[in-house]
């Protein structure tokens, strides 16, 4: 844990956000997180990082430490966030959330791996994130 509240502080410390991790306080939309994954994986596999990072408790334009309400354990259509995500994206990445404490606040990691053979899609469609920006791609 301590190496991932060091990655987040590393996170933090950047100018902008950049193709292979973002930060939001309070955000949930389970679609648009699904589509946050496949972009991110495959922006993280094209600028050479191992994995990306959606941080929550961070506020988005100022990187100042605010602590998140987001809650992990929560359903989507009957069915755990977690399982969701994971049935929709292909191929199995093996994604993980975090929750930590940085400077006394709850922070939520969830930890990308990078796109390795094939590009990562959530629900058979392709995303990549270009600067701060996801763009759809291709229907698989």
């Amino acid at each position: 844990m301590n190496e991932l509240i060091s990655i987040v502080k590393s996170l933090i410390s950047h100018q902008h956000e950049e193709e292979w991790f973002e930060f939001k306080e309070n955000w949930f939309e389970s679609h648009a997180l699904g589509e946050y994954i496949s972009g991110m994986s495959n922006a993280a596999a094209m600028v050479g990082e191992e994995y990306a990072y959606f941080v929550w408790g961070v506020e988005n334009n100022s990187h100042i430490i605010k602590g998140t309400a987001f809650d992990i354990h929560q359903d989507v259509k009957n069915e755990p966030l977690k399982h969701y995500l994971a049935r929709m994206v292909k191929p199995d990445i093996g994604f993980e959330f975090h929750e930590m404490k940085l400077e006394g606040k709850r922070i939520v990691v969830l930890v990308i791996p990078a796109a390795k053979t094939v590009p990562t899609s959530f629900d058979r469609i392709r995303y990549l994130r270009i600067g701060r920006a996801l763009n759809k791609g291709w229907k698989i």
